[in-house]
């Protein structure tokens, strides 16, 4: 079982999870829908950094289907991805053997806030507008 870290939590998540469903990343998620029913954790597949598709599908589980369980990534991912991940909604990630825990840890921290509207939360704009 790989090592997974939590990007909400910033750390390695000690109790393994097996995803009810794995998606390749070619997989057309509004042509093809899943049934979601008693599915609690979705693995994601990223095949390389330059394949943004894994982000797209996150996406469309999180706010199109309405998905609240486990999303993971796994394949080739990098520590820079850590905030675009947990914008679109993954919370998950498969860290190969030679990726560092800390450099994820640290990307998750990188940036306290984002104007775009996240997944999940709220964007800036809108938490400033309370402190007013």
């Amino acid at each position: 079982m790989p090592t997974l870290f939590d990007l909400r939590e910033g750390a390695v998540r000690q109790e393994g999870i097996e995803p009810s469903v794995s998606i390749p990343s070619g997989r057309d998620l509004v042509a093809e829908p899943l049934d979601l029913e008693g599915v609690t954790a979705i693995r994601l597949d990223m095949p390389g950094f330059k394949d943004g598709r894994a982000f797209s599908q996150a996406r469309l589980l999180r706010q199109r289907f309405g998905f609240e369980g486990d999303l993971i990534v796994g394949g080739h991912v990098l520590p820079d991805q850590a905030q675009a991940m947990l914008r679109v909604g993954v919370n998950l990630v498969e860290l190969a053997d030679d990726v560092r825990v800390d450099a994820f840890a640290q990307g998750v921290k990188a940036y306290r806030y984002a104007y775009q509207r996240p997944a999940e939360g709220r964007p800036v704009f809108e938490l400033r507008r309370e402190e007013r």
